[in-house]
């Protein structure tokens, strides 16, 4: 995202905690503005003049100025792009914008208004996509930068947000969180989960997507990667000492099935992970295209991290270059994605 002019205008902040809490609304609407379940707050417009203070420039990059979030990556146009296309490739790898029983969840009940929050929403694209779907839904998402669309469906806010703080909404209020690529916002994943236990309703719904953070290859490949991708496997191991050493982040998405369960919170816990191609090396059309995508995604998210890298102490620029060249050079690389839906229990 790029500064000036290009900010959205139509947003609302929390009047009591105005850097903690901002609805962004479609103007074009405010006569179908719907109410959310009860909380204790109350939403006001966030001025145009405002947008400059959620962003911080530097080496080149547009990142949060939020402080308080370890959230490392910056939120500009090529990293907008890399989420907006990464989007879309799961949707093409998963076949859905969701795992689990969301149709279930949402299902129209007269007389009641359905609720979804988007945790670390980004762009809003998965907002997006699924207010179109479930057009009777409302859908809420959060994060700590107003990067979203200024022109949303009728039946869409995005709201200023940090995931490492309460949510304002009523217990038993909300009937399915998404939480999708949070990890690197979040200091402490059990915590976030209790939170979310705490606001879904008896019988809501809780999904959960990250990316594992180390190198692999496919199964039918057999390979080690620390031997034959050593450029992959050392990317991800000075990221994740990086992430660790600088912002307190631990690699979390195989450990998640386990948080949920642990926490005594949620029953019908399901986890899986998709394994996703890096590069056009597999035989399939579909997942050949997939794959040529997914890998300047990837590229891009290597440029994203280097800043990160760097404030480690690392040689942000070989270590980068010599990833990218391998991504290109060795077939069979693949990045999982693991997901988990669990519920909170009727009872």
């Amino acid at each position: 995202m790029s500064s000036g002019n290009d900010y959205p205008h139509s947003h609302s902040r929390n009047s009591d905690e105005v850097d903690d809490e901002v609805q962004f609304q479609d103007t074009n609407h405010e006569d179908e503005r719907v109410v959310d379940p009860p909380d204790t707050n109350v939403l006001v417009e966030l001025g145009a003049e405002d947008f400059p203070t959620y962003f911080l420039e530097r080496d080149g990059r547009l990142f949060p100025s939020n402080e308080s979030s370890p959230y490392p990556l910056p939120i500009d146009t090529p990293e907008q792009e890399r989420a907006n296309v990464q989007h879309g490739i799961l949707h093409r790898l998963i076949g859905a914008n969701y795992i689990g029983p969301v149709r279930e969840i949402l299902a129209l009940e007269p007389g009641r208004q359905k609720l979804v929050v988007d945790l670390c929403t980004g762009t809003g694209k998965w907002v997006i996509d699924m207010a179109r779907e479930f057009p009777h839904v409302q859908f809420r998402g959060l994060d700590i930068v107003p990067i979203a669309t200024r022109y949303p469906p009728p039946n869409v806010r995005f709201e200023i947000h940090d995931v490492n703080t309460p949510l304002r909404w009523a217990d038993n209020s909300v009937d399915f969180i998404h939480a999708r690529s949070i990890s690197m916002a979040v200091r402490d994943y059990p915590v976030v989960l209790r939170e979310v236990a705490r606001v879904l309703r008896p019988g809501g719904l809780f999904f959960s997507g990250e990316w594992g953070r180390y190198a692999a290859f496919h199964s039918v490949f057999g390979l080690d990667p620390a031997i034959r991708a050593p450029a992959s496997f050392h990317f991800y191991e000075a990221l994740t000492n990086a992430l660790r050493n600088c912002r307190g982040i631990e690699p979390i998405a195989q450990f998640i099935p386990g948080f949920l369960s642990t926490s005594g919170l949620f029953t019908q816990i399901f986890g899986q992970h998709f394994a996703m191609p890096i590069g056009p090396w597999h035989d399939d059309p579909q997942y050949k295209s997939i794959g040529k995508a997914f890998r300047a995604a990837h590229r891009r998210y290597a440029d994203s991290v280097s800043s990160l890298l760097t404030e480690a102490g690392e040689d942000a620029g070989q270590i980068v270059a010599e990833y990218v060249d391998e991504l290109r050079r060795v077939p069979g690389l693949v990045s999982l994605y693991h997901t988990v839906h669990a519920r909170k229990p009727l009872g």
